[in-house]
């Protein structure tokens, strides 16, 4: 990275992304000991649940339960699908559990936003119209996730024209937050660098997201990459889990969780970029995070340990 010596916010999804595919619904309680974990962390985001179809993904009947244990001193982020969603987003948001900003996603690869969303894009995008309607009347800034933005398990190939174009129709709507997703992991540190300096050079007013699946191992790499070419944001998730549900038939793609966040802060840390994360705090919310889950999780340092000689 040439420029390490800034600020970077790493938002947590273990809540919403992490455990969307777990095989287990989770009790509450566990739910509500890991977001107080990871708040303590100073975290300055958290992704901590969805609004989405509780028959497709049971995970999250409980958003609303989840919701209302969120500190005052962060940042929540949820995701919904559909225009129903938005409306029971608005609706928590107003009964007292403030949310920051929702995603909603977008698939680059038409394919699998069929798969994925039951809908081509043109029926999508009049969706995500109005879902930008309800959340601007409600005082939620929308957040847009492109999703598939470098390649497609299903389509294969998707063409960096096809990711900018959506970014554009986005700003249109006046979303001026957007994600993108390296859904099934197939994504590589030089790609990233120049899709996020055209992206951000192009919509200077536009908050760009980084969000990488590690399949193939190259999540931290391409976080780095998106860093270093102007992302002000990064996701991952404690222990690296996360993934599409099971319900999403997109091909066989393998493991397909998320940059592991211990992993991921312990290196930003040790090049100078500043989070503002607690480590020695954070190891501790993933060592909670292994005892929810009942089983070791995918953080090397959690193993290793930190390193603690000076650079």
């Amino acid at each position: 990275m040439s420029a390490p010596d800034r600020n970077v916010a790493v938002c947590e999804a273990w809540l919403r992304d992490g455990i969307q595919g777990w095989p287990d619904v989770l009790p509450t309680q566990d739910k509500v000991r890991m977001l107080q974990a990871i708040a303590g962390c100073g975290v300055p985001e958290i992704d901590v649940t969805s609004f989405v179809p509780t028959h497709t993904v049971p995970q999250f009947a409980d958003a609303e339960e989840v919701l209302s244990a969120v500190p005052d001193d962060v940042k929540v982020r949820v995701l919904t699908v559909n225009v129903r969603g938005a409306k029971r987003v608005a609706d928590a948001h107003a009964a007292g559990r403030p949310i920051d900003r929702c995603g909603f996603p977008i698939s680059a690869s038409e394919p699998h936003n069929l798969a994925n969303l039951r809908r081509d894009h043109a029926t999508h995008k009049v969706a995500v119209a109005e879902m930008v309607d309800v959340l601007g009347t409600a005082g939620i800034s929308p957040l847009l996730g492109v999703a598939t933005a470098y390649g497609c398990p299903i389509q294969g190939r998707v063409e960096r024209e096809d990711v900018l174009a959506l970014v554009e129709w986005g700003h249109s709507l006046g979303i001026r937050a957007i994600m993108f997703g390296d859904t099934t992991g197939m994504a590589d540190p030089r790609t990233v660098h120049e899709l996020f300096t055209l992206a951000t050079n192009s919509f200077p007013d536009v908050e760009f997201i980084a969000h990488f699946h590690d399949n193939r191992g190259c999540g931290i790499a391409n976080t780095l990459a998106a860093i270093d070419a102007g992302a002000a944001t990064v996701d991952a998730s404690l222990g690296g889990i996360g993934g599409e549900p099971a319900a999403v038939e997109q091909g066989f793609v393998g493991e397909s969780g998320n940059v592991t966040t211990e992993d991921l802060v312990a290196v930003l840390d040790r090049m100078g970029v500043r989070t503002g994360i607690d480590l020695p705090a954070l190891l501790t919310a993933g060592e909670i995070a292994e005892d929810v889950l009942g089983r070791p999780l995918l953080s090397r340092v959690q193993r290793a340990g930190l390193i603690s000689n000076p650079r």
